[in-house]
């Protein structure tokens, strides 16, 4: 997963066994590509106890899981724990569950047709390894799954991540592509490329985001005047201010202000190079705050995983709650269900409820 600690991933994979072993009374386990394997007692991470599994167990059905378009792991079992004529039904439920414990992290997760131990060794080395036990090549081999980033990719990332770093320093200053560009030893015309590739999203846009979310900060934490905070983010005029402003949040500074008066507590979470088109604003949320050693308290709401408390604020009083931003804008759906995709910007700001 990409954006959970270890831990919680294990613990939803974890969930998913128990989920499908209550529906089909068919055990299962999971082993992923760094030869962790997840069973219904736990974790074993030991080479020679895994070693010492995978010779035990007459295990014999390997259903891969593929999340986002690359391998994520192998769900097993016995292949005598599933009739032949259930198969495909035992698959398409493995897939269901899955998919149901995992959307939050994943915006397309499958559940391919199940492989014997002699289809797995014929298909990979990795997969040799996995059912032999010869753990101590993994690391050799795993490589093989996740492609190197090319030179000039790895390049592309310093660079944008240098400029990055400018733009977090001097997000109050009125910052144009020349500036930032010059000021990371980049040209202007390759920067904006960058961003377009890394973020689809240009420049100027991307600047105009961090600016607001820097005001929407000001203005909830603050009592200075609106023309006070148009000129402390960078804004030499504070009507060009308030119409930019409006354009982004469909609300005047004042009117923002008003919505979310006797807020308690504001987190902002800036884009960085780990955001993709599948990743959704709680998974974003979960590594930022991890990241940071910020305590989250989590709860299915309507069979979707929610934040309901951060760091000791809770939403479960009726009182006050946690409600969330994505470029100034607060969405209308579960953030399980939105993705960051050409995003810039996360908000999650502790209210009063109405």
């Amino acid at each position: 997963m990409n954006f959970n600690s270890q831990e919680t991933r294990y613990i939803r994979i974890k969930q998913i066994l128990t989920l499908f072993y209550q529906l089909t009374k068919t055990h299962l386990t999971f082993i992923d590509a760094s030869l962790h394997l997840v069973t219904s007692d736990g974790l074993l991470i030991d080479p020679d106890k895994v070693n010492a599994f995978f010779h035990k167990k007459n295990l014999s059905f390997f259903f891969p899981l593929i999340t986002n378009g690359q391998f994520n792991g192998l769900f097993i079992t016995n292949k005598n724990s599933i009739p032949v004529n259930t198969t495909s039904l035992h698959q398409d439920a493995l897939e269901n569950i899955a998919t149901s414990v995992l959307n939050a992290y994943y915006q397309e997760i499958t559940i391919l047709s199940p492989l014997t131990k002699e289809e797995l060794t014929k298909g990979s080395q990795l997969f040799s390894l996995l059912i032999s036990g010869a753990v101590n090549e993994v690391e050799s081999v795993t490589h093989t799954f996740k492609p190197a980033p090319t030179p000039s990719n790895n390049k592309g990332r310093n660079d944008i991540d240098i400029a990055l770093s400018y733009i977090d320093q001097n997000i109050d200053q009125k910052l144009t592509l020349v500036t930032v560009a010059k000021n990371s030893y980049l040209s202007p015309a390759y920067l904006s490329r960058l961003f377009k590739e890394h973020f689809k999203i240009n420049f100027s846009n991307y600047i105009r985001i961090r600016k607001i979310a820097l005001a929407q900060t000001q203005l909830i934490s603050t009592d200075q005047p609106i023309n006070d905070v148009s000129k402390t983010i960078g804004f030499a005029r504070a009507n060009y201010f308030n119409k930019v402003f409006k354009e982004t949040t469909s609300l005047t500074p004042l009117q923002f202000r008003k919505r979310y008066s006797g807020a308690q507590k504001i987190y902002t979470i800036n884009r960085d190079l780990a955001w993709n088109d599948n990743i959704s604003v709680y998974a974003a949320s979960q590594h930022y705050f991890q990241k940071k050693g910020i305590v989250l308290r989590e709860k299915n709401i309507n069979g979707r995983p929610c934040i309901v408390a951060i760091d000791g604020l809770s939403s479960l009083n009726n009182t006050k709650g946690w409600i969330y931003l994505v470029d100034g804008v607060q969405p209308q759906i579960f953030p399980s269900e939105t993705y960051v995709k050409d995003k810039s910007v996360i908000q999650w700001i502790y209210v009063t409820l109405s």
